[in-house]
């Protein structure tokens, strides 16, 4: 997985996420599908922007039958919004044409595949298609983001061959650069403002 991805993929969901409980209101009439749907749509448009201004020659969009993806070497993702708290619980043979036929893909790795920031191939032909499953509560504000590989589960099995959460899964942001502070170098102009350079907000 690209180096900067799922923290990306993060910093996105995170923005996605309040920009629809700050532009939507329960007690003004919307209701859980409006919800799920700005949801999914505020996540592609933010993983767009995030991934065009950090990860441009990295990652590129790669729709599969129309369901929106991004790819970066042999791995697709594609998104799928679960009922919060219960991304174990997805039933991939209910879901979509096309996540159902990724949740039936050939699956030859360790499911105790490692992740320290991101995957390493393992032998695998071709394109790998991932899942990152997303979800929100407003009442408290509270996320949830994984990256998985899909299971088929039909039988009412596992929903996945492995599943992490996003914030397990990577260490710190490598596409930030901390700028140190600088004191002024004069100490007689107690009014004169201080500009930081190259200050970003945490991912």
């Amino acid at each position: 997985m690209a180096v900067g991805f799922l923290h990306g993929a993060r910093e996105a969901h995170r923005e996605a996420t309040l920009a629809l409980f700050g532009g939507l209101s329960r007690a003004a009439g919307f209701k859980e599908r409006t919800y799920g749907v700005g949801a999914f749509e505020l996540l592609e448009s933010h993983l767009d922007r995030v991934f065009r201004r950090d990860l441009p020659k990295q990652v590129v969009r790669d729709d599969l039958n129309g369901s929106p993806g991004w790819r970066y070497g042999p791995y697709r993702v594609l998104l799928k919004r679960h009922e919060f708290g219960n991304v174990r619980g997805i039933r991939w043979d209910r879901a979509s044409p096309t996540k159902q036929a990724v949740a039936r893909q050939s699956y030859r790795e360790d499911p105790q595949l490692a992740l320290p920031l991101g995957l390493e191939a393992r032998d695998t032909p071709g394109v790998v298609t991932l899942v990152l499953a997303h979800s929100a509560t407003d009442e408290p504000l509270e996320m949830e983001l994984f990256l998985g590989r899909p299971r088929w589960n039909a039988d009412g099995g596992a929903a996945w061959h492995w599943v992490k959460p996003v914030d397990d899964a990577i260490g710190p942001d490598p596409r930030r650069k901390l700028v140190e502070r600088t004191m002024p170098l004069w100490d007689d102009h107690e009014d004169v403002p201080m500009r930081l350079r190259g200050e970003t907000k945490s991912a």
